[in-house]
């Protein structure tokens, strides 16, 4: 049974985000309206018309009072007090201003639309006035660092455009991602195999029907995972069977095999019977080697137990001084490792310690050193094993963990299977660790790294 596959078209979904954007823009101009009538309600923009306004309100006095006062002009307007005759009696004007104010009392137009004069007659001579038509702050620090009040508008306009369409995008993004969340779950959990679980739906009919799909895959990939596990485990029991029953054959075998080598033989008999007993050992060597790749493969059969790490290690440096000594080889120890327990079955990991310390011995000299090292962080424990012998390839570091891989020649020998890593390696992982190859930096040889969880 699928999914529904009911839910809003995506066409729906981005309908409404430009609606929203639509919205938006109309907010952010009202605003923007807002904001403006505002400062000019609280006297922080005069109006264009201001000085102008100013003027008009003291032209009355302006004109009649006896003698002239200055403070009657605005103080941001210029203004030049001519006689009848035309001459100069005051001014705060300048230069270039003069001319121009003299050419309007003449009667000529000079005014501009950022800027006029007004022209207002005393009885004693006239004062022309020159202001400025343009809105301002009143405030000289806004002034300077705000944008100019005839482009105020627009860059409240922008201001809020960008602000609110940031929002939009943000809010519409964030849904977006939940509707798509499903689908990314979905992916991961796949990915990694997880296959036993139910799949939440979205309210997007697109997201919907690409969710339908995925839960399709994962049934059929479930399906197939079963079989490809059956078949396998199948195989596995079918190979297991068949070791068990070929070490009885070999056995016999070999044991008249010794037998014949105890009685009057020939020379070319004798030959013949120690190759037949020679052969029947490597068989059965390699017999014992497909049991424990089959044994490694089975997690059923664990016997997990909560170690102290202390313990653990001292059960490891045990075997290893055990194995060193047999084989002519000094073992260097340095334990660094704190508190804690380890989730394992001993008898197991002593095969893969074995397997490591043996691929260690095998390729270092004799009365050379193997160096074991133990190291402990918050959530694990790494275990060094370093030979002073041959290091590893490139390839012996890619693949030194595969089934029946032996590596270069100089690497191997006729005992050697290429399944002592691949055993250690796949012990490591059903105890949640894993194992690593590469070379010492210190000038050492081959160095394999096991690593295993802490509890």
């Amino acid at each position: 049974m699928g999914l529904s596959k009911n839910g809003q078209p995506l066409e729906v979904v981005f309908l409404k985000y430009l609606i929203s954007v639509g919205a938006g823009l109309i907010f952010a101009i009202t605003l923007s309206f807002i904001v403006l009538a505002s400062f000019i309600r609280l006297n922080i923009i005069e109006p264009a018309n201001y000085l102008e306004t100013q003027i008009i309100n003291n032209k009355s006095k302006i004109e009649t009072n006896e003698i002239f006062d200055e403070s009657l002009i605005p103080s941001d307007a210029r203004y030049i007090f001519l006689s009848e005759e035309g001459k100069i009696i005051k001014t705060n004007m300048k230069g270039e201003s003069i001319k121009k104010a003299i050419d309007f009392h003449d009667r000529e137009e000079v005014s501009t639309s950022s800027s006029s004069f007004m022209e207002i007659k005393r009885k004693d001579g006239y004062v022309v006035i020159n202001y400025l038509i343009r809105s301002h702050y009143t405030n000289a620090w806004i002034e300077k660092y705000f944008p100019k009040v005839d482009n105020l508008f627009v860059s409240l306009l922008f201001l809020f455009c960008l602000v609110n369409s940031l929002l939009i995008t943000l809010f519409w993004g964030r849904r977006i991602k939940i509707q798509l969340s499903p689908m990314l779950e979905v992916s991961e959990k796949i990915a990694k195999n997880e296959l036993d679980f139910k799949i939440e739906g979205s309210n997007i009919k697109e997201f919907n029907e690409v969710l339908n799909g995925l839960d399709k895959m994962r049934i059929a990939l479930s399906d197939s995972l079963k079989e490809n596990w059956t078949q396998q485990e199948n195989k596995i029991n079918q190979v297991s069977a068949l070791t068990h029953d070929l070490k009885t054959p070999i056995s016999i075998v070999m044991g008249n095999g010794e037998l014949l080598r105890e009685t009057d033989l020939t020379s070319e008999q004798k030959d013949y019977v120690e190759f037949i007993i020679k052969n029947s050992k490597r068989i059965l060597e390699y017999t014992n080697a497909l049991m424990d790749m089959i044994k490694s493969n089975k997690s059923d059969d664990l016997d997990l137990k909560k170690i102290k790490v202390s313990d653990f290690v001292d059960r490891i440096c045990e075997i290893a001084k055990e194995m060193t000594l047999v084989n002519s080889r000094d073992l260097s120890l340095k334990p660094c490792y704190g508190e804690g327990f380890v989730n394992i079955d001993m008898k197991l990991f002593e095969r893969v310690i074995h397997n490591v310390l043996s691929n260690a011995i095998q390729y270092s000299q004799k009365n050379s050193y193997i160096e074991l090292n133990f190291f402990t962080d918050d959530k694990r424990l790494l275990i060094y094993v370093i030979n002073s012998g041959s290091e590893f390839s490139k390839e012996d570091m890619v693949r030194g963990t595969e089934e029946f891989y032996r590596g270069d020649k100089s690497r191997h020998s006729s005992t050697n299977y290429g399944l002592g890593l691949y055993i250690s390696s796949r012990i490591l992982e059903i105890h949640g660790g894993k194992i690593t190859l590469e070379n010492d930096k210190n000038g050492g040889g081959a160095k394999v790294e096991l690593e295993i969880p802490l509890i």
